[in-house]
């Protein structure tokens, strides 16, 4: 209920302050994108220099 109320008031505000819904649901949208090229892209990416890392001390 109380997620349900800061929706309706974070609406309310941003037809307030002149923002409209399609820069709203843009936004959205790419808040999206930036999180699934993170979870997706740069995690295992990250993952994968560290395991290399370890196994170059390792070796070294």
């Amino acid at each position: 209920m109380l997620s349900l109320l800061l929706v309706i008031f974070l609406l309310w505000l941003f037809f307030k302050l002149g923002i409209g819904l399609i820069k709203i649901f843009g936004f959205l949208i790419m808040v999206g994108l930036i999180f699934i090229f993170c979870a997706y892209l740069l995690i295992p990416f990250l993952a994968i220099i560290g395991i290399g890392s370890l196994i170059w001390a390792l070796v070294r």
